[in-house]
């Protein structure tokens, strides 16, 4: 069994993966036992067959000695129990189109993306009904609620119930009377029969409740802030899902990744681009849909024809925004590897392509299900990502299961491409699963089997340093090593589909963020340079915690934040496993890539680990100082987005205007100094180091960002 990372990685796995047995952690190999079990037990027939059991044991082998890294849902949730379960608790990305969806999936745990195009809005929240909202005055959480009058009459009354499901329909009830336009009527949503703050959750190894506030709150915000404003549907929308996503906690752990996407033809496009400067809306990452037609015109301008056109007005005020914000993105539509074979319109638009057997939809719900069906088919582009970038799925709903396979930890190629096949069986099997996009499931079967700790890799087996593969683009061996491996994934998928009696996946590989399994084992994530050499995680702390004192006695830094009252950071000196492997003048950090580097980086796993035909995406995000490059070299440079599918742009800050970051870079000379006066102890993490990703950590913590 592979040890998890003393500092970090068993910090991370306390707080996402392991579960207390009588009060003791797991170990890892625990997880790897009950994790394999739970996932081999999909497959079809006895569960004492020899080919199930030697499954089992091949695909716990390789979880314990951290070859394959389920992802880190699947590594929390799984276990025995799993066919009995919901495909949705062992699922990264969704998509979704319409509010009350995004809701239930996020309070899945599932990243969600929603299209915003003009064409797919057919909700006006300008003609909702009246919104009553009450709970009862005994309810634990009452008084963190400024009671309501709620009206003696009412045309709609709903207790909501405690439940991901009774909250959704909550959503689905307002938002279906909001589309059957039914702005004279009087809705009541009594939150009474919901848990209190505090309370565990069940399936969530007893992670505590946010409460019903946060969800009444979110209620009155559209009932107040949205409703009757005369926004443009499309904006309506966003902020409808943004105000739904805030309330989604679990355990104080934010999960409400989102993206939100516009077609860069729609007429408000340039109000999407920069509608983040007003502030709020920040629970979404967005995106600007473009095209080879987009791309055409903007080559009229940058190659010596001065003809200006609509995508060149585009171009320029994306690249401004992300240029000093880091957002819109691009996402090339053309680009993405969708078929809509199997696709039956007829059938899509009745309306009746989402529902499990826990979760079902009303009859006029399914009217505006079928009414979005019946607009997308004649949609140009049909297909966005997730919130992360790297899978692709259908604008009306769809789900991608991911795992990472770390060639790193394989003793050669042979085990290499054994890992792949058990990652890509193992994924595949969840697919049977039910799930509320049952049907685009079984038309798809979309899996992303990814790799993770890449540089480590290519320097291990085939001492490649990051500048040595990107200038030997088609001669190194570690791409070679790839492109064998992902051959291997692609005929593993045709040939256990072809067994199952399923259909052959649409796309079978990706290279996801992995920011939080990577961390198990100190490795770089997915396809990520390493953030630092050396650095410090600071973990906020109430100053008045009695952790705090024990750790300053031990002889970690201490240092009291002014920007947060009553809060101290504590300092835990930090070396990646990659420091240590890699020589110092081989080794190259985020911030030392250029630009031209990065995407010929990405070109190369493109080619080599996606393929033509099979391949998702690679969520990368791309760093550049814009001390050291203008805004026209920035533009001239973002040129080079039309010949990859997928990258996320981010300006490098200046770290000197913050009091308290998460990472803090430090010399070698400061690391040995602080490890030489520190008597060890368990590691502390908080929220943020959980999901920093290759070093794209966010640096503003206040008390009111939940």
């Amino acid at each position: 069994m592979r040890e998890l990372d003393p500092g970090m990685g068993t910090a991370v796995a306390q707080r996402t993966v392991l579960r207390k047995i009588e009060g003791e952690w797991e170990e890892w190999g625990d997880v790897a036992d009950r994790v394999a079990w739970g996932n081999v037990s999909l497959a079809p027939g006895d569960i004492a067959e020899q080919p199930r059991i030697d499954e089992f044991i091949g695909l716990r082998d390789h979880i314990a000695n951290g070859r394959i890294l389920m992802s880190g849902r699947h590594l929390q949730h799984g276990d025995g129990t799993q066919k009995y379960r919901n495909m949705e608790m062992f699922t990264n990305c969704s998509t979704a189109c319409t509010s009350a969806l995004s809701l239930q999936l996020l309070l899945q745990g599932s990243g969600v993306g929603r299209c915003y195009d003009d064409d797919m809005m057919v909700v006006d929240w300008d003609k909702a009904p009246k919104l009553e909202l009450y709970i009862d005055p005994k309810h634990a959480d009452a008084d963190d609620w400024c009671q309501e009058d709620v009206s003696l009459y009412e045309d709609e009354y709903l207790m909501v119930e405690d439940s991901r499901e009774g909250w959704a329909h909550a959503l689905e009830l307002y938002e279906t009377m909001t589309y059957l336009g039914q702005s004279d009527k009087v809705l009541v949503l009594d939150f009474s029969n919901v848990r209190p703050k505090g309370a565990p959750i069940g399936g969530m190894q007893g992670r505590p409740s946010s409460g019903p506030v946060p969800l009444m709150q979110a209620f009155k915000q559209v009932r107040d802030e949205v409703v009757g404003k005369g926004m443009p549907l499309w904006k309506q929308a966003m902020y409808v899902d943004h105000y739904f996503a805030e309330s989604v906690l679990v355990g104080g752990v934010r999960r409400a990744a989102r993206i939100a996407t516009k077609y860069w033809k729609d007429p408000d496009i340039l109000e999407f681009i920069n509608i983040k400067k007003d502030g709020g809306l920040w629970s979404a990452n967005n995106s600007v849909g473009v095209d080879e037609e987009f791309w055409d015109q903007v080559g009229l301008t940058y190659h010596g024809v001065e003809v200006w056109t609509d995508a060149q007005i585009v171009f320029n005020e994306i690249t401004s925004a992300s240029y000093y914000d880091g957002e819109p993105g691009f996402l090339n539509l053309h680009k993405l590897n969708f078929s809509e074979e199997g696709l039956d319109w007829e059938e899509l638009k009745k309306g009746e392509y989402v529902g499990s057997k826990k979760y079902q939809v009303s009859d006029d719900y399914k009217k505006l299900l079928g009414d979005i069906a019946g607009r997308v088919e004649h949609k140009k582009w049909k297909a966005i990502v997730n919130p992360c970038g790297e899978i692709v799925l259908n604008v009306l709903g769809g789900f991608c299961v991911i795992a990472d396979v770390v060639p790193y930890h394989c003793k050669d190629q042979e085990e290499f491409e054994d890992a792949v096949r058990h990652a890509t069986r193992s994924l595949i099997r969840v697919n049977t699963m039910d799930s509320i996009y049952r049907g685009e499931v079984l038309r798809t079967n979309r899996i992303g089997v990814g790799c993770t700790g890449l540089h480590e890799y290519l320097w291990e087996r085939h001492q490649l340093s990051y500048h040595d593969t990107v200038r030997t683009p088609h001669t190194n061996l570690g791409m070679l090593s790839l492109d064998a491996a992902r051959r291997a994934c692609e005929d593993e998928s045709e040939s256990y589909a072809v067994r199952l009696g399923t259909t052959p996946p649409h796309t079978v590989t990706t290279i996801k963020p992995a920011g939080t399994t990577s961390k198990l084992f100190g490795l770089t994530e997915g396809c990520h340079l390493p953030a630092m050499p050396y650095y410090m995680r600071w973990v906020q702390k109430r100053s008045d915690d009695p952790l705090v004192k024990e750790y300053a006695d031990r002889g970690y830094p201490i240092k009291e934040l002014s920007t947060y009252k009553g809060m101290t950071a504590v300092g835990f000196p930090t070396k990646p496993l990659i420091t240590d492997l890699i020589p110092e003048d081989k080794l190259v950090c985020a911030g030392e890539a250029t630009m031209e580097e990065q995407f010929a980086w990405l070109r190369l796993l493109e080619e080599n680990w996606l393929g033509p035909e099979k391949g998702n995406q690679i969520s990368y995000t791309l760093k550049f100082n814009p001390a050291k490059v203008s805004l026209q070299e920035f533009q001239q440079q973002m040129l080079e987005v039309q010949n990859v599918r997928c990258v996320s742009v981010l300006p490098q800050a200046d770290i000197s205007v913050y009091e308290y970051l998460p990472e803090e870079e430090i010399t070698k000379e400061e690391y040995e100094e602080y490890m030489s006066r520190i008597q060890q102890t368990t590691e502390d993490i908080s929220r943020e180091h959980v999901e920093c990703g290759a070093g794209g950590c966010p640096v503003d913590f206040s008390e009111g960002d939940k």
